[in-house]
């Protein structure tokens, strides 16, 4: 999810494809894609139960799914074949990009990039007004960009991504399954994008490639990113949208009466960062369409009150968290780590509380009833 280094990209992206060494990650065999297959989750019976569910069976089959990798590509035809499941029409849509690897071992050498192609996975439940909301969450874990990266064990073929962001994924998709045998008035476009980590060059190739009506049609942008690690959950606007129109701020506010209606504990950012202001949030795909003139609503869990107040720090400094994020780390953001070292139930828990919300939320915005 987020990453000081880097929040924001420019839209232009490269073209080529040319392999890169620490991006060689070896293709699964016939076999354990079989077994892949044969272990998919079953239907759930209470709100987050297949949401917690799809979250480990992702975080588990599919390490290491970094941007270009074999592994990020299996991840996708399997969002997609689940979506083709529950009866939708899903596309794979494949984008060329880049990103740079910066070695201390040439400090005066500008580094080549490195190109790959990345996927968005699309579906949707067509609406009748001819208007859409978006609702996405990446599903590609982060890449090492320096030596430094590989050195702390900053992502790599190693790292599960159950918080960062398998949890945004599991609520994706048991949000699609509730929504399938409903009738929206505006259509609910799911996506998983590609390519975050690197830049949010997933969520910049979908806002490139709409036309000025598509982009004046969409009238919300939901985001569900890292929702197990913080301690607590955080509906934000976004800072452009909400800075030119504080009606950009109605889906949050909705979402936080939902969740006061439903006792459920959520917040916004309280805007002791001067950079982050009060009501919003940064640093994940919603900030490509909040730069577009589209409204946003994101769901996230970190702690905007301590550390530097930025939203970065989810959770106080222990021996369990000694940064006190989980974010990127290998050795920290898998489910063995998280469920040993949060409240127990914590998974489960945060599955629950996010469809409790968003299941009334996204029929709102769509015009559904749910």
């Amino acid at each position: 999810m987020r990453s000081k280094q880097n929040k924001f990209i420019p839209e232009g992206h490269a073209r080529e494809r040319v392999p890169h060494p620490l991006v060689r990650v070896a293709m699964y065999s016939a076999m354990a894609l079989a077994a892949a297959a044969l272990a998919l989750p079953s239907l759930a019976a209470e709100p987050g139960e297949l949401a917690a569910k799809e979250m480990r069976h992702i975080e588990k089959t599919f390490p290491g799914r970094m941007a270009g990798t074999p592994q990020e590509d299996l991840a996708a035809k399997y969002i997609s074949d689940r979506w083709l499941a529950m009866g939708y029409r899903p596309k794979l849509v494949r984008f060329f990009t880049s990103y740079t690897f910066t070695s201390a071992k040439h400090p005066d050498r500008d580094p080549d990039p490195t190109m790959l192609v990345s996927t968005n996975v699309i579906a949707e439940r067509r609406g009748t007004s001819g208007k859409q909301i978006i609702v996405g969450a990446h599903f590609d874990s982060r890449t090492p960009t320096s030596d430094a990266d590989l050195k702390q064990r900053i992502g790599g073929p190693a790292l599960q991504g159950l918080d960062d962001n398998a949890s945004g994924v599991g609520v994706i998709l048991e949000l699609a399954e509730y929504f399938r045998k409903v009738a929206p008035t505006h259509t609910i476009k799911f996506i998983a994008f590609g390519a975050e980590e690197i830049g949010l060059h997933g969520a910049f190739e979908v806002v490139n490639r709409m036309t000025p009506k598509e982009r004046a049609a969409t009238l919300w942008m939901v985001n569900i990113d890292s929702i197990v690690t913080g301690d607590h959950l955080y509906f934000h606007a976004g800072p452009k949208t909400y800075a030119k129109d504080p009606k950009a701020g109605h889906a949050r506010d909705r979402a936080l009466a939902i969740a006061a209606i439903l006792g459920i504990s959520a917040t916004t950012n309280p805007g002791m960062h001067a950079d982050y202001p009060r009501g919003t949030g940064c640093c994940s795909d919603q900030a490509a369409f909040d730069g577009a003139g589209i409204a946003i609503v994101n769901l996230e869990a970190t702690n905007w009150e301590i550390g530097d107040q930025d939203g970065y720090q989810q959770t106080s400094i222990s021996d369990a968290f000694p940064n006190g994020v989980s974010w990127h780390l290998v050795d920290i953001d898998k489910r063995a780590h998280l469920e040993a070292s949060l409240p127990s139930g914590r998974v489960d828990e945060r599955a629950r509380d996010a469809l409790r919300i968003l299941v009334p939320l996204v029929a709102e915005l769509a015009g559904a009833k749910p």
